[in-house]
């Protein structure tokens, strides 16, 4: 009896301990994303898009914590062709997949980076008076590395962070040959995430 009441403690504890390192919730925020080409003939610029989605955090001691999300972004860029003066762009659907290590420097500031992993959901082109399908000639994952920083907004809002960040393709994303030579991305992002885990905490 005594080894099970001993048992039974030591699982509650744990989990207690469990239950306050761990948090999830929704995020979901707003980007600007450029496609970076290597044919000097192509001028690309940041266009507007979106991400929604979900997270876990685990704090492993006061300052340092790991997260892990998936969310949807839509991303992409605006190209122009300066020999022809022909402009159109690319819009792209990821499932990105992060980890990060983050870091917490004062209260509520912290800096984040890890690797990324983005699957290819769909890719179209409207170039001149064109409107193509392009997914097949890129590769179906995108490994990005982001880096950014982030506060806690609990004094204001129990729950509520926001953070900055900027991600970057480590290789070209197109897996044939296009006309405007290696691509890769680039996006910077502002996201606000909410702890909903808190609100079944007692």
């Amino acid at each position: 009896m005594k080894k099970l009441v001993i048992t039974l403690v030591t699982l509650l504890a744990a989990y207690h301990f469990s239950q306050a390192q761990l948090s999830y919730g929704a995020r979901a925020g707003l980007n600007v994303s450029k496609i970076s080409f290597t044919n000097d003939d192509f001028k690309t610029k940041f266009q507007p898009g979106f991400s929604i989605g979900l997270y876990g955090k685990y704090a492993l001691n006061k300052a340092m914590a790991v997260q892990v999300e998936t969310f949807f972004s839509r991303e992409g860029t605006k190209e122009e062709r300066v020999s022809s003066g022909t402009k159109g762009n690319i819009n792209k659907s990821y499932v990105q997949i992060p980890l990060l290590f983050q870091y917490k420097f004062v209260k509520g500031l912290y800096a984040e980076a890890g690797p990324q992993f983005g699957i290819l959901v769909a890719s179209k082109e409207k170039y001149g008076n064109g409107n193509n399908n392009i997914k097949p000639y890129y590769k179906p994952v995108d490994i990005r590395v982001p880096i950014g920083v982030g506060y806690d907004l609990n004094d204001v809002v129990k729950g509520l962070s926001v953070d900055l960040r900027y991600s970057f393709s480590l290789s070209k994303i197109n897996k044939i040959a296009v006309g405007g030579g290696n691509l890769k991305n680039q996006v910077i992002g502002l996201s606000a995430f909410y702890n909903i885990g808190q609100l079944f905490a007692k």
